[in-house]
């Protein structure tokens, strides 16, 4: 992309370094070479903070990595008379190696538009040629310079900077498409290690939700359902072991080779609760993590279309950029599908163990929203 320089044009600076003496300056002294440097950096500022917080942010990105100097300094005249001399020199700075890899036709550009000013980038070193008078005031013996042709070599620097962080930037864009397209077949690769009873857990299904704490004992009389995370227990209604409590009824149960899933309903029929475990192991992952929230404020519930034509009944919640869907039934298939910001990210097919009433009427009589969205399955 061709961009015009916003950099004004400036013919010369001058400036004056306080202090009395006799002294004829010459262009190499220390303090003439540190009073061009300095009338330099006051314009590089000026014209910095002339711009839109945007590129200043862009090229601050590259000033932090880069001095300025001045090199190759030569006395062209001199008059004893006056005490002033005239002087020509290189300002220099060394980018970082990224700075200079534009493309090919920006780098075209920017070399026709500034070699022919007097300002070259060799490799990595940018140079600009400059022209200075340095002398003595005649009232206070103050060093006063006056700097001339800077601006080539700064506007030079200021469209590499400009281009590296632009390259940046797209650079981000594509590592993050291409993160995003490779993202499904990773998960894929998650669902057959499991489905083969592998050691591959995908460790986004128990880590985004933090483990809440296990509810205290309550008395016989309580209307919260008491759950034992120890063990998975039998449910009323099935052989299938389940993470629910006596007190809940399962409406879904699988184990997926190396966890146990279980969807449980409260015995007041008026809550619902997801848990997942390892096998024979304490739930790492309750949702939702208060037994009091009511399942028709916690919970959706879909149908989708499978591959073979035949409905997939499924119960979903959302947490945060997760989306957890339990799914199918005893005539389907049967697991949990995990998706992040709309990607699948795990699916977790029932291996053994499993059970599923997700179209029961007493299921249906919870009031659960409808979700429209289709599972991401494979």
């Amino acid at each position: 992309m061709m961009r015009k320089t916003l950099i004004s044009s400036v013919c010369a600076a001058v400036a004056m370094l306080a202090g009395c003496s006799s002294n004829t300056p010459t262009c190499a002294d220390a303090e003439t070479v540190s009073l061009v440097k300095q009338i330099y950096q006051q314009q590089f500022d000026k014209q910095h903070n002339a711009m839109s917080e945007e590129r200043q942010q862009r090229v601050k990105f590259t000033v932090k990595d880069t001095t300025v100097a001045l090199e190759n300094i030569t006395t062209d005249a001199s008059n004893a008379n006056t005490g002033k001399a005239v002087c020509s020199a290189q300002l220099t700075t060394v980018f970082p190696e990224d700075a200079v890899k534009a493309e090919p036709q920006m780098e075209q550009y920017m070399r026709a538009i500034y070699e022919k000013q007097g300002a070259v980038l060799d490799g990595t070193k940018l140079w600009g040629q400059v022209s200075y008078t340095v002398q003595r005031t005649e009232d206070t013996g103050a060093l006063q310079v006056a700097l001339n042709g800077f601006m080539p070599f700064m506007g030079y620097f200021h469209d590499i900077a400009m281009d590296r962080y632009d390259r940046m930037l797209r650079a981000q864009v594509a590592a993050k498409k291409a993160a995003e397209t490779q993202a499904p077949s990773a998960s894929q690769a998650e669902m057959e290690a499991e489905s083969e009873g592998t050691s591959s857990e995908p460790a986004l299904v128990a880590t985004p939700i933090s483990t809440p704490a296990p509810r205290q004992p309550q008395a016989a009389s309580s209307s919260q359902a008491q759950v034992t995370p120890a063990a998975a227990t039998p449910s009323q209604n099935s052989a299938v072991p389940t993470l629910c409590s006596a007190e809940e009824t399962p409406v879904f149960a699988c184990s997926t080779g190396k966890k146990r899933a279980s969807l449980c309903m409260s015995g007041s029929g008026n809550e619902l609760a997801y848990r997942l475990a390892p096998l024979d192991g304490a739930p790492e992952m309750v949702y939702p993590a208060s037994a009091t929230v009511v399942a028709s404020t916690a919970f959706k519930q879909g149908t989708h279309a499978g591959a073979n034509g035949l409905p997939l009944l499924f119960v979903s919640f959302d947490k945060g950029n997760y989306r957890y869907a339990v799914y199918g039934s005893m005539t389907t298939v049967q697991g949990i599908v995990v998706e992040q910001n709309g990607k699948r990210i795990a699916d977790l097919r029932c291996q053994a163990d499993r059970m599923s009433e997700l179209g029961t009427s007493e299921l249906q009589s919870l009031g659960l929203g409808q979700d429209q969205r289709p599972l991401l399955l494979p």
